[in-house]
């Protein structure tokens, strides 16, 4: 089949992107542009310039199913193709953080072309520890964490701590404490840093940051 190319007009509302904040996740072909939406549903127009002869050989389809796509409308050599997108608005029981989708421009034989990454707002992380100070002769404490995030957003998360006195810090099934386990103090008065980050879907960073403090022997 006699190949044809795209050129993916970008509009105002389009901007080339270098995929740095989204380089993680997993895109088929070339991703030529970004396209940010509000939580609202609500949709938008793609227009694409086709060169060559054929014209239905090219479709644009969606990777994910809030995405959709209504049939093209044609126009001397371009496509105006109609996309819709779901609500990712929050309520009682879901609470739908920044999520990111994709559109794939491909032949309609399988030969991908380009991707479109929609990435659409949702409600902001939040993330709050607590100050702890323990004895000496502790050896494993429980932290406070004060989050809104839920149990799917706990691989996003990582933990660090700036003293090789403690041993561990682990996020807990409860998602509201982390538990510390550390050696006794057998000397003086010590503190050390926790902190928590999470990274959202558009690869935004959110961070926290506690001070755990240790008390020495009197």
């Amino acid at each position: 089949m006699k190949k044809t190319y795209l050129l993916v007009i970008m509009a105002a509302l389009f901007v080339m992107s270098s995929c740095t904040k989204v380089e993680y996740i997993k895109v088929t072909g070339r991703v030529l542009a970004e396209k940010e939406v509000p939580v609202q549903a609500g949709s938008f127009q793609l227009p694409i310039t086709v060169n060559g002869e054929q014209k239905l050989v090219w479709k644009v389809r969606p990777v994910h199913n809030w995405l959709h796509v209504d049939d093209a409308e044609w126009k001397q050599n371009a496509y105006n193709v109609f996309v819709r997108y779901d609500s990712n608005e929050s309520s009682m029981n879901n609470r739908n953080f920044a999520r990111v989708g994709h559109l794939v421009v491909e032949t309609y034989d399988g030969f991908v072309a380009d991707t479109i990454v929609v990435k659409q707002r949702g409600i902001t992380p939040s993330m709050k520890l607590s100050d702890v100070t323990i004895e000496a002769s502790e050896t494993k404490c429980l932290i406070p964490f004060n989050t809104n995030l839920t149990d799917a957003c706990r691989p996003s998360i990582s933990l660090s701590v700036d003293q090789n006195w403690v041993e561990s810090v682990v996020y807990l099934g409860n998602g509201q404490e982390l538990e510390v386990t550390l050696a006794a103090n057998d000397a003086a008065e010590r503190s050390a840093h926790i902190k928590v980050l999470f990274v959202d879907a558009w690869g935004d960073p959110y961070e926290a940051e506690c001070v755990l403090t240790q008390k020495g022997l009197e």
